[in-house]
């Protein structure tokens, strides 16, 4: 039995074959003084080779990746597969149910909450549990989100670079082969308690990604999804199927750290945007326009953009109040300076 605090489970990790089970949680409130949080879990295991973990549901409103681990279990057979992919589509199952961001439990977001603590609340035993036990287990881990209910990003793949160069350039290779038109580059500071920093930590090869969004399921993400999985585990010789169909490609790096623009609302208001997502902007290009919400035609505010860049996020509800957040503008970085 593997354990960490509060969370537990006796499945069968090891053996070959495809199987399904669970990762218990134990916790106790008015709904659940009689009963187990089970975290689903699969597995496909063919011939000796690397592992892939791969998950989603780490948000609860994040809905593109939850459906790949499902068509990725149904569709790959153990005969077929060198080594081993563990597939946990709703890693935050009580925020999964509840189809929000957070945990209603606790209010805990799962990746604020890595590396983990066993009593700091069921958000971050999940993560110690997966800290603990599932990182050592993976060669690869690959983490599925979206924009949830707020936001809508472009299919992209999202990459953490810290202080070691070898695994830096290995997780920009899963980039490649992922196969995104775009990947998102953040520096990692060590604060953030996200997943993919604890994988950085334990130095196992880590790709995010970020697709589609705004509460909704969109076939063209979950099929840049597929095609991203498929990419990877062509690229590590664990599924030759169908390689030629999944070529690697050279992803286009955006920067979401220092040398980026959040479009903020400074009125409560109505927005009418005047770009669409993925568009390329110049300084100076009309965004959008608020609109007071009461006084019919009144304008409050016409906004323009800060800098060139993409427009990677864009957000859901155009209904806003000040301090919201309209887009998220990004600079495309140079490769040949993180290469």
């Amino acid at each position: 039995m593997l354990k960490y605090g509060p969370v537990s489970s006796h499945f069968d990790f090891d053996s070959t074959g495809k199987r399904r089970g669970f990762i218990d949680l134990n916790h106790s409130d008015d709904r659940h003084a009689f009963s187990l949080i089970r975290l689903p879990v699969g597995i496909i295991s063919g011939k000796p080779g690397p592992t892939l973990l791969i998950t989603a549901g780490n948000h609860g409103d994040e809905y593109e990746g939850q459906v790949i681990c499902n068509r990725i279990m149904q569709d790959i057979s153990p005969e077929h597969l060198t080594g081993r992919i563990i597939l946990l589509p709703a890693l935050n199952l009580p925020a999964v149910r509840a189809r929000t961001r957070v945990s209603p439990l606790d209010n805990g977001n799962m990746n604020r909450s890595f590396p983990g603590h066993p009593d700091n609340g069921p958000t971050a035993a999940i993560a110690g549990f997966v800290n603990q036990h599932l990182i050592p287990m993976a060669d690869v881990i690959l983490d599925f989100h979206s924009g949830g209910t707020a936001t809508k990003y472009i299919d992209c793949g999202y990459l953490c670079w810290g202080a070691d160069d070898h695994l830096n350039q290995a997780n920009l290779i899963l980039a490649d082969a992922f196969g995104a038109d775009f990947t998102m580059l953040q520096n990692i500071d060590g604060t953030g308690g996200d997943f993919d920093t604890a994988a950085y930590q334990q130095a196992t090869r880590f790709l995010s990604c970020e697709l589609g969004g705004m509460g909704s399921l969109s076939p063209t993400s979950v099929a840049t999804g597929l095609s991203g999985v498929y990419g990877i585990l062509n690229y590590l010789g664990m599924y030759t199927l169908n390689a030629t169909s999944f070529p690697p490609k050279e992803t286009r790096l955006i920067d979401v750290g220092n040398d980026m623009s959040h479009i903020t609302s400074a009125h409560d208001g109505l927005a009418s945007w005047d770009i669409a997502l993925g568009q390329t902007v110049k300084t100076g290009d009309p965004l959008a326009t608020i609109y007071h919400s009461h006084n019919v035609g009144e304008i409050l505010a016409e906004i323009h953009s800060p800098q060139d860049g993409i427009v990677a996020v864009q957000r859901r509800n155009p209904l806003v109040e000040a301090g919201d957040h309209l887009f998220m503008i990004c600079r495309q970085i140079d490769r040949s300076t993180h290469c």
